[in-house]
This record gives structure tokens, sequence and C-alpha cells, in this order.
């Protein structure tokens, strides 16, 4: 893989320039085909070339060196191109790759009956020699779609917001412009309203409440508050021990204004980071794990939690963190959707227990995975990436 380094953005960690290696001497490039130079100019651009076929100073004992990774105009504005030329990532949303790569990754989830989702070829762009085409992940009918909506606990009305293998353009665009629209009133204001409303109502009732009463409203409250802003706020403010009876309810009462509050603050930003993503994107929670399950389900060779050096399309990379950095992941899992010999191409989340987004297509990106081994495999990429989330986690707010 070709990592072109840039400086990160979103969160992510830029890529890292590792070792150079030799050089191909100019006296073996001159025997070569022209197929292969037009390959070279491919992958390290017509200056490296220029470069490796000057001839050599008269004092250099060693042969020159060629940069590991191609910059100038061998990147085409890409962040990273696998090592065959058939995947290119574009910062976080954006994913290329080979016609025939497309289809046979396709193919191949379509026959995982498990793997709610499938591949689809989106709009044609140029790197260098090659066409590359945009990689749509659509689930596979609208009823998977809505199946991974009620998983996740989310509004039964998102389904309709989801890309769906055989969309058209057009409908692609609709939904995304309702997924838009659906932000400015979103329907978990109207059910934090409504559950404050009952909770307020068995607060202000006569009889002594039931423990069943309390118990499935605080259930409720915790669900819709995870759902909303997630499992850093509920451990914050949720009382415990939990109290039973009228101060049960009197500590709900207490809570739900201050998170209906919090959600309602939280909207402008949301919206904002939605509306960056241009393209219609599986909605994808703030969960590596949970985002693996919605993607790919159980791979049936030992399920999500197994280490595979070289994961097939359709199951998924996994690593464990305990202890790597104070503040930062326990672990995390990647789908794997796509592969170009060594290389992987992942749909992914990551956990950000500041984020004010639990479930949203921004959530979701692409990234791109190099040998297992080497800087730019998925272990050594992560480890990097924990190691930049536990330090802004630290961070005084």
């Amino acid at each position: 893989m070709h990592a072109h380094e840039r400086r990160a953005t979103g969160g992510e960690s830029a890529a890292r320039r590792g070792p150079e290696r030799p050089r191909t001497p100019a006296s073996a490039l001159s025997t070569h085909r022209t197929d292969a130079l037009r390959t070279l100019q491919r992958t390290a651009g017509n200056a490296a070339v220029a470069r490796a076929l000057a001839p050599a100073p008269e004092h250099a004992r060693d042969p020159q060196q060629l940069q590991r990774y191609a910059e100038g105009e061998a990147a085409h504005g890409f962040d990273k191109v696998s090592a065959h030329g058939g995947i290119a990532i574009r910062g976080r949303y954006e994913a290329y790759a080979d016609a025939d790569m497309i289809t046979a990754a396709a193919h191949s989830l379509d026959a995982q009956d498990q793997v709610p989702i499938t591949l689809e070829r989106g709009a044609a762009v140029q790197v260098g020699e090659r066409t590359l085409y945009r990689v749509l992940p659509v689930y596979k009918d609208a009823g998977r779609a809505a199946a991974a909506v009620r998983a996740a606990g989310r509004n039964p009305q998102g389904a309709g917001h989801e890309p769906v293998a055989g969309d058209s353009a057009a409908q692609r665009d609709d939904k995304r412009a309702a997924y838009l629209r659906s932000l400015t009133d979103p329907p978990e204001v109207r059910q934090l309203v409504a559950l404050t409303q009952r909770i307020v109502a068995a607060l202000q009732g006569r009889a002594e409440p039931r423990s069943s009463t309390v118990d499935g409203l605080r259930s409720e409250a915790m669900k819709l508050a995870v759902a909303t802003m997630g499992g850093g706020w509920v451990a914050a403010r949720f009382p415990y021990p939990e109290r039973t009876g009228r101060e049960g309810l009197t500590d709900l009462a207490v809570i739900m204004p201050s998170l209906t509050a919090d959600f309602l603050a939280g909207l402008p930003a949301v919206e904002n980071q939605e509306a960056q993503v241009h393209e219609l994107l599986i909605t994808l929670p703030n969960d590596c794990k949970a985002a693996a399950a919605q993607l790919i389900g159980t791979p049936p060779n030992g399920g999500l939690s197994v280490r595979r050096d070289a994961p097939a399309v359709g199951e998924n990379h996994f690593v464990d963190l305990t202890g790597a950095a104070p503040d930062g992941w326990a672990n995390h899992f990647a789908a794997v959707i796509l592969r170009d010999g060594s290389d992987s191409l992942t749909y992914e989340s990551a956990a950000d227990r500041t984020s004010a987004l639990q479930q949203g297509k921004s959530l979701g990106y692409f990234e791109l995975y190099g040998r297992a081994g080497t800087d730019q495999s998925f272990d050594q990429v992560i480890g990097a990436k924990n190691q930049a989330y536990a330090e802004r986690a630290a961070q005084p707010t």
C-alpha cells in the first residue's frame, strides 16, 4: 500500500513515513518493457521515475534510494493507494476500487447469508492510467435495512434513509435529503418529552408507585439516554445505587429535562457533521464492535473477537488494546469489504466518548490496511490511532 502523507483530519492520525527501499538502478530500468515503466510511473510518479533514470553522481558509492511512499503527482489527490493500485481512499468517506474487484467482493458478500450488506459501483475516477469506481456499501434489501435499524434501537422511520441495493442515483439523493431533514426535527425529541410526561404523571399519582413501574420507566430512560447521548452520559448522571418508589421517580424527573436539554444543545453540531457526508452511506453506531456486527453479522469461524492476519471479505480485523493506552480503546473491530492482494479495505467506526452523535452516517469511515507485520498493518495503524485518541481524551475540557 502506498500511503501519501498529509495532515490528519477528523481525529485520524497521519500516515507515518516508513523505511526507505533500494532504488532501482538506471541500468536495470533501461531493460524493462514499456508496460513496466508505465507501472512504475503510476506507483511512484513521473518525477520519481525521472530521478531513477537519471545518471548517478560519480561520487555516489551506493545506488540512489527510492522513497517507499510515493509523493506528488503519484497521489492523484488520494490519501492511500493499495500496493497493486486496485484500491484508493480519500478522506474518511470516499473509497474507490477496480470494477472487477468490486464485483468479486459483492459476489462474496452475497454468498454469506449472515452478512446483510453488499457492494455497488458508483462514479468513476481516473487514477493515473487506471479507472476506479466509488465503493458503495448498501444493504442487500429493504428487509435487512429495517432489521438493522430495529436491532440498533433506532426509530423505524430510519430504515427509509438507508442505502439499499438497486437504488437509483435519484433515490439515493432523495433518501439523503430526507435524512438531513429528519435531523432538524428528530423523533427522539418527541420520545424524550413523552417519557418525561409519563414520569411526572406517575410521580404525581396518589398511590405509591409499583417497583415494576419505576424499573420500567428507568429502563426506558436509560435506553433513550444511551441512544441520544451515549453510555458515558448515562454513567455520569444516572444515580447509583438506584432508588425505588417516589424517590426513584424523583431522580428520573430531575434527569429527563437535563437529558433533553443536552440532546437539543448538540443538534446544530450533529446537523453540520452529517451534512459533510455527500454520499448516502450506511448509518453506523458510535461503537466499533456494534458497527462490525451491523455490517457483517457474526463470522462463522470464531465470531468477531478473533485475530486474523488476512481476514477475507465478510470477516473482520480485531485487536485487543487492553492496557495499551490510558483512556484509550479496549479493543477495535473493522469489517473487511474488499481486498487487493495483502491490502484490505474496511468500513468501520471508532468509539468516541466525546461525540454528540451516537448513530450517524458520518461515524462510519473507510480505511486501508497493509500486510500484517508491517508498519501499515491493522495493528500498527490502530495502535497509533488509539494513542492519539487517548491523548485527546486525557486533555482537560
